[in-house]
Formats: structure tokens, sequence, C-alpha cells
């Protein structure tokens, strides 16, 4: 009889990368022209997918790795395709299509964002140098300003296998049935276990499981989450919870620098198909100058700005219209007024030196005015201008830790433990409590059925669950090659 409990291969093709696939020459509409455009027919679970072969090499190793642990495509027979024609139908069985379907909706949105709306032109931004000579800090900085350029998101996946040990005995009413017996209960234990594991979906609820954190009192001002009424919230940081040890803490901090939260869940959680294994993914878009929500608040700043520069050309208009009206310009309405002013106290006649000196400070006067009203219109055209990206919005803080973790996913493997009480359907019951062992466990009396549903109860079983996590994390930065 097969077992149910079954590990994750630690070898096999599958750390290699996936091999490049090879078209057949003969095909006319998989030419060297539209060799990156090509269809790839991808059957997941008997559902039918097609996608270019830039968009599936566009995908991170670690997510090409769990659809294809092997490293190549295969046929429904499992026989390797050498030459990839239209007509080839690349099969993968150990794959969920709503898992499938969840990476294809964020990096689709990505490639969308980094195709129609490239950050450097539609908000005027000169890139940095990138020279073929640039060394040091130059190219560090460079290497950086990708995360500003492009659509970045954090692949975070977990592969989570547990085991099952049932804290109580079992006897049995005939030794030829007693291994079905067993298997029948044991499978019962193991679906019951995996229904509970896959409801939790916290993220970080993984990190607090490890058997290295020692329980002690949590420090109240650290790592508390913001939503107190989160299911899984008071689990976690209650009173007398674990405290993340340095190494996870700075992995959680970075994660929260980086657009996670306390609360997150993961994006996709399933659990395989007769196996003791658990699948989670959590896709993460950060939050820099290609998002969508970015382009509306740079919008929303943009018209404020633009209010806030016509209100000030409001209030600055009547003063200059004031200073250039000719009731206060030197040839206009004041010179009536100096003229008969001149009439009454000039003397009969003025030397010819006065008369020139009269003459050159008027022209000084009409020069200077000329000169003000020059300098407030090329004052006005500076403020009309539209300023640059990081004038009218703060720039996103990013990570730069993350760089490391780009084309080289980091894995992270613990153990944990919990103990725990399972709702199983039995054909049997408790013993007598006269029946408890040396070690407090209790017997369950299992008994062969005549009908199918015959003595099949449901029973609280207390069971210890022994997990091992394993985390891989990636960055993947859409649009470089």
């Amino acid at each position: 009889m097969e077992s149910l409990v079954t590990q994750v291969s630690q070898g096999g093709a599958g750390t290699e990368g996936l091999q490049q696939p090879h078209y057949a020459e003969e095909s006319s509409d998989f030419g060297d022209e539209d060799y990156g455009s090509s269809l790839i027919h991808m059957n997941i679970q008997d559902t039918h997918y097609y996608i270019t072969r830039d968009q599936l090499i566009s995908l991170p190793e670690s997510l090409l790795l769990c659809l294809f642990p092997s490293g190549v495509f295969l046929d429904r027979n499992g026989q390797v395709i050498t030459n990839l024609t239209p007509d080839d139908e690349v099969y993968i069985p150990n794959f969920f299509p709503d898992c499938f379907e969840y990476i294809m909706e964020v990096y689709t949105k990505a490639h969308e964002d980094c195709t129609y709306y490239p950050v450097n032109k539609i908000f005027d931004r000169s890139p940095p140098s990138r020279g073929l000579f640039s060394f040091g800090s130059n190219h560090e900085s460079a290497e950086q300003e990708i995360l500003h350029e492009k659509p970045v998101i954090i692949v975070l996946r977990e592969d989570l296998d547990y085991y099952c040990v049932p804290q109580c005995e079992f006897k049995f009413d005939n030794k030829e049935t007693s291994e079905d017996l067993l298997y029948h209960i044991m499978a019962q234990v193991k679906t019951a276990a995996g229904s509970y594991l896959t409801a939790k979906k916290s993220i970080f609820q993984g990190l607090y499981s490890s058997n290295r954190l020692k329980h002690r009192q949590a420090s109240p001002q650290r790592g508390r989450p913001q939503d107190g009424n989160h299911p899984n919230s008071q689990e976690l940081f209650a009173e007398g919870a674990r405290v993340l040890g340095p190494a996870e803490q700075h992995l959680k901090d970075m994660l929260c620098s980086s657009g996670f939260k306390n609360q997150s869940l993961w994006g996709n959680r399933f659990q395989e198909p007769g196996k003791t294994v658990i699948s989670s993914l959590s896709l993460c878009r950060i939050a820099n100058e290609t998002t969508e929500t970015f382009r509306k608040q740079y919008g929303v700043a943009k018209i404020r700005w633009e209010q806030e520069m016509q209100s000030k050309d409001q209030s600055l208009s009547p003063t200059v219209s004031q200073s250039l009206s000719p009731s206060n310009s030197n040839g206009g309405g004041l010179a009536p007024s100096l003229s008969n002013q001149s009439i009454r106290d000039r003397p009969p006649s003025r030397s010819g030196r006065e008369k020139r000196k009269s003459r050159l400070s008027a022209l000084a006067d009409n020069v200077r005015s000329r000169s003000t009203s020059r300098q407030r219109s090329q004052s006005r055209q500076r403020h009309q201008e539209t300023p640059k990206l990081y004038d009218i919005m703060p720039k996103p803080d990013i990570n730069v830790k993350l760089l490391l973790f780009w084309r080289k996913p980091a894995r992270k493997c613990w153990w944990g433990e919990e103990d725990l009480e399972l709702d199983v359907d039995v054909y049997g019951s408790w013993a007598p409590d006269s029946s408890v062992d040396a070690n407090g466990k209790h017997t369950i009396m299992l008994k062969t059925p005549k009908l199918p549903n015959e003595g099949l109860n449901k029973l609280h079983i207390p069971v210890k669950l022994h997990i091992r996590r394993v985390w891989t994390l990636e960055l993947s930065i859409v649009g470089v090659q």
C-alpha cells in the first residue's frame, strides 16, 4: 500500500534552471523574427494556456523551477520535447491553475506598465549615466536606479512539509485488517492537518514557529500589528508569544519596508493532492515610480502645483499692472502736474547743460522701468515651467538590500512543531480511561467494519505536527535583460 508521507526532492535537474527551448526550423510560423513572440501551449492540470516565449523566460528562476522541476519541457507521456512546434503541448501535472493565473496577472500588469508607461519618458526624468567605464559609487548608484525605472516584484515562496504523530495508542480487533485501519486513520489525520495548515494564511506566522525561538514575553514596542482584529495577530503577538531572533527579525523588517505588512497573507496557497506538502506564493509589487498609484499621485500633485502657480500669478498681476499704469509712468499722468509746477517755479531760462542732464535722467528712468518689467516677465515664465518629478513628488524610499536577491534566489529552512487536536472520522472509539498507559496516552479501539459506514465515529485526536518550512526569496525586475 502506497504511503501518503512524501518528501520534496532535493536533487534533480531542476536546480540547473530551465533549458532554452529549441524550435523546429521547418515551422514557418516560428521564424527568427517571431522567435520571442512565439506561443507555447501549456496544459496545467487539463487547463490550457498560451504564453509567449519572452513572457515565460522573463519569470524568475524560483517560479520556473516550480513549473518545470526537471528543467525541460515534457509532454503528456513524460517525454522530453526537444523540437518545440506549435502542435506540441507542454504538460505540467503538479501545479495549480489558480497559482499560474495569479502569477500571470501580476506579471502582465508589470509588463504593461513597463511598455506603455516608461518612467524616464512620461516624467521627463533624466536617467543616470551608465557609461562603459563607470566604476565604484557611480556604477552602484546607476544599478540602484533600476529599482526606480522598472517594475520590481518581490517573489516569496514557501514549501511546507508536515509530519503527523498521533498522541495516542491504537488497538485492533483483527491483525489482518490492522494495516488497512491504520492507513485509514493516518490518511484522515493528515488530511485534517493539511486543511488546518492551509487555512493559516498569515505570511509571517511561520517565522514564529521555529524550534530555535525560545518562549519569552514579547516587548510591547516590537513588532505589534497595526490591526489587532486580524485572526492571526492575537496568536502571534500575545504576551508570552515567541520573539523573533536577529536573523528572522532582520528578514521581516526588510520585507515590511518593501511592501509587505505584519498582517500580509499569502497570495496563493494550496496543498498538493495526495501529499503532505503545502506550497504558498506571494508576489509583492514594490511601490516605485512605475506603479499606477504613483502616476495618479503625481497627477494630483501636478494639478495642485498648477493651481498654486495660478493663484500666485493672479495675486501678482494687480501689482504689476499698477506699476505700469499711465498714472505711475514718467510720461503719463504725472507729466501735467510736473509741467504746471515747472511753469510756476521754473526760472525763465535754463542753460543747455541743465537741459541735457534732464533728458539723460529721463532716459535712465525709462531704461530702469523696462528692465524691471523684463525681470518680472522672466520670473513669471520660470514659475510657469513644469517642475521636475522629484520637485513635487518625494522619491520612493526603496531598500537597496533587495538587489542582493536579484537573479540570486536565497533560501531559508527551519523546523517547527505544534500540538493540536483534530476532528477525525475513525472506525472505532476511545477505550475506557483505565487503559491509559504510563505516558498518559489514551487508546483508540479500532474495529473492522462490515459495512462502509459501520462504526464510523468522529473523535478529537491529539496530534503533534512536525513542520519543515523552506522560504525562497528572489527579486524580479521586469524589462531588464
